[in-house]
């Protein structure tokens, strides 16, 4: 008889494995171990749930288990967590958290789909209450209960990047006021700085107060009630603090099993999803992918690449031959009226590659500011754009965009195009569409390539 496929992990890479190899093999036994409360959420939608945006966390559920079970056919297995992977014997040790029951269940084919989470740095006071991380539906839904008991007025949020930034405007939606406080020099720090410089106006007239170059020490109880936040430039208090310093791969159950792992402790992988045993896949936040730039493996954990690497695995495990081609780490964000946007590499980033001569003498860049439509249009705004290209051949390595209208329509244009291999003088000439309303007669992104062109 042939053993089930197991799948660790139920949220987007998971399930999308688990759904693929389904609609492939219909009779297959599928079994997801999810360790926690939710499957198949939008993670990206939960600050504006807490900002009231969005009215309902229901509206966040893409699929319940219930749904996956009934009509996918795919065994949902809730609070229970895998242990171990013993992978000579081909099975898992898990644990049922809900009944402290210990088992183990073989696997024909094993997909990993453990994500990430988030990071905790090493500062006295983060289990105090009041102090929260952002990661998953759970957490957001501590927050938002947070936020309707205690009914807060102050927040300080650790860390500038874009879940902090997300955060502050919707801590500003609430009604609280918002410090954000950044060790490095600049929010939103995977950009560069040009492009930031604006939006970090934009955040401040908004009435976030930014504390960049500042370190947090600790936090502590207030003996007035609340938390008291110590930084580099001295206290604040706060009813609230939201943690939001990054993530980390979980990678530990795979390193555990002798799988090959990444730099950055996310799982190693090939075009296939497939990990150095031919048995075992693995998708979603916990591994690198091929950057199309860097040409090498890198881990940018993005919600595409999960749903899609998911679906790659799933397709593969199931006896099928399909190829994950790689990553551009292509973004976009909102932060309060403006959205910022990016794909391939920074400037910084791929200067210190090595891989465009050894000090990045064949990097070349311009940054320009061009309207976002016709100059006569009502509501015009100004968009800047950084364009990133290689200077011996041309060849498109990376671009940022910051801007108030059609920003993501733009980066999805430049992706393309260094996907496809394009130079500045082939992005200067593509047939784009135009009409006074949403674009000049020359696109942003192409005032940027002819420029470029130029140098």
């Amino acid at each position: 008889m042939n053993q089930p496929y197991v799948i660790i992990g139920g949220d987007a890479a998971g399930m999308s494995a688990a759904s693929k190899i389904k609609r492939m093999q219909p009779k297959a036994e599928v079994i997801v171990f999810e360790r926690g409360e939710h499957i198949s959420y939008s993670a990206c939608g939960m600050p504006y749930w807490i900002g009231g945006i969005v009215e309902s966390d229901e509206e966040l559920l893409v699929l319940t288990p219930e749904k996956a079970r009934n009509k996918r056919g795919i065994d949902v297995r809730m609070h229970h967590e895998v242990t171990a992977i013993d992978r000579s014997r081909k099975q898992v040790s898990v644990h049922d958290l809900a009944s402290s029951r210990r088992f183990v269940q073989p696997y024909g084919k094993l997909v990993i789909a453990t994500g990430a989470s988030a990071v905790k740095p090493p500062i006295p006071g983060m289990e105090l209450p009041g102090v929260f991380t952002l990661r998953n539906l759970s957490d957001s839904q501590r927050i938002h209960a947070y936020i309707a008991q205690h009914a807060p007025q102050h927040a300080v949020i650790i860390g500038g990047g874009y879940i902090g930034i997300e955060m502050a405007e919707a801590l500003i939606d609430r009604g609280l006021s918002v410090h954000v406080v950044e060790m490095l020099p600049q929010i939103l720090p995977n950009f560069d700085a040009e492009i930031v410089a604006d939006v970090a106006e934009h955040v401040t007239e908004k009435g976030v107060h930014l504390h960049t170059d500042s370190k947090v020490y600790s936090v502590e109880p207030c003996t007035s009630g609340g938390l008291l936040v110590t930084a580099s430039e001295g206290t604040l208090n706060a009813d609230l603090v939201l943690v939001a310093v990054g993530v980390r791969p979980n990678g530990e159950l795979a390193s555990a099993a002798g799988l090959r792992m990444g730099e950055k402790g996310a799982i190693w992988v090939d075009d296939h999803m497939r990990t150095d045993d031919e048995e075992i896949y693995a998708a979603g936040d916990c591994v690198e992918h091929y950057h199309l730039v860097l040409g090498k493996n890198s881990w940018i954990p993005l919600a595409p690449s999960a749903n899609k690497g998911g679906r790659v695995a799933g397709a593969n495990a199931a006896g099928g031959d399909m190829r994950f081609p790689g990553i551009l780490g292509t973004l976009v964000v909102k932060v309060f009226d403006y959205t910022m946007s990016a794909t391939g590499v920074t400037e910084g980033e791929v200067r210190d590659s090595g891989r465009f001569g050894a000090q990045g003498e064949d990097v070349g860049s311009v940054v320009i500011s061009s309207l976002d439509r016709a100059g006569y249009w009502p509501g015009v705004e100004k968009m800047k754009v950084k364009l990133i290209y290689q200077k011996s051949s041309g060849r498109i390595l990376g671009c940022q965009l910051a801007g108030k209208a059609g920003v993501n329509k733009r980066i999805d244009i430049v992706a393309t195009a260094i996907a496809a291999g394009m130079t500045v003088d082939d992005l200067g000439m593509l047939d784009l569409s135009y009409a006074p309303p949403y674009s000049p007669v020359y696109d942003p992104v192409q005032v940027a390539a002819n420029v470029a062109a130029k140098e």
